[in-house]
């Protein structure tokens, strides 16, 4: 039998060739539209309404991580899809889904379709379809509190078409990339970094491409 040699693969194209032309570092007042000392769930709200509009891409983990269930509170509406899991999957793990932050269907990791979870708990406790805002949050905060179903909140997952957030304590505060195309070959490599789910600095690159 013969064996194939070695796959013969031509040269990697050259990355696109770029001029930096500035970087400021930003500590006090705003940049585009972003407050020093203003909130994560902020910041987020103005950063998705630039994505929406074509304005600004994500670059690497922008609102990837939260830190705690309360977390959830501003950010559901964004989504599409809610699952609570152990650390590692089980066949009891919920999957939820959302419209607007409503919730529309709840299903098992096992594919048994639910009209509430948890099946055992009162109806004014358990998330049910139809559940939203602060009713479905403050639910979500409340069987996270229960030593019976605080395990399911070890692993929290948000899914959209476009992102997706889980929850990681040790990686909620890291640093949020932003791209602005400004002209069509100028661009604004923001990076926003927190303190405490507040805005402390940004640093702002901005390119030019050659």
């Amino acid at each position: 039998m013969e064996t194939a040699g070695p796959e013969i693969t031509g040269p990697e194209p050259p990355p696109p060739a770029v001029k930096l032309l500035s970087r400021d570092s930003i500590t006090t007042g705003t940049y585009r539209g972003i407050a020093i000392n203003s909130t994560d769930d902020a910041t987020f709200a103005i950063l998705e309404d630039y994505r929406q509009k074509g304005v600004a891409s994500y670059q690497g983990a922008v609102h990837n991580y939260f830190a705690d269930v309360s977390d959830l509170k501003e950010r559901l509406p964004f989504f599409d899809y809610l699952t609570l899991d152990e650390q590692t999957d089980t066949d009891s793990g919920v999957q939820i889904s959302l419209v607007a932050g409503r919730v529309t269907e709840i299903a098992l990791n096992n594919r048994t379709a639910l009209k509430q979870w948890p099946q055992t708990s009162d109806s004014t406790e358990a998330i049910r379809i139809g559940d939203e805002g602060e009713v479905l949050y403050n639910k979500l905060v409340a069987l996270s509190t229960q030593s019976a179903f605080a395990p399911k909140f070890q692993r929290i997952t948000l899914l959209a078409k476009y992102s997706y957030a889980i929850y990681d304590p040790a990686k909620a505060s890291l640093p949020w990339n932003i791209t602005f195309q400004v002209e069509p070959d100028i661009s604004e490599a923001a990076t926003v970094h927190f303190k405490k789910k507040k805005v402390q600095y940004i640093i702002v690159n901005r390119f030019q491409r050659l």
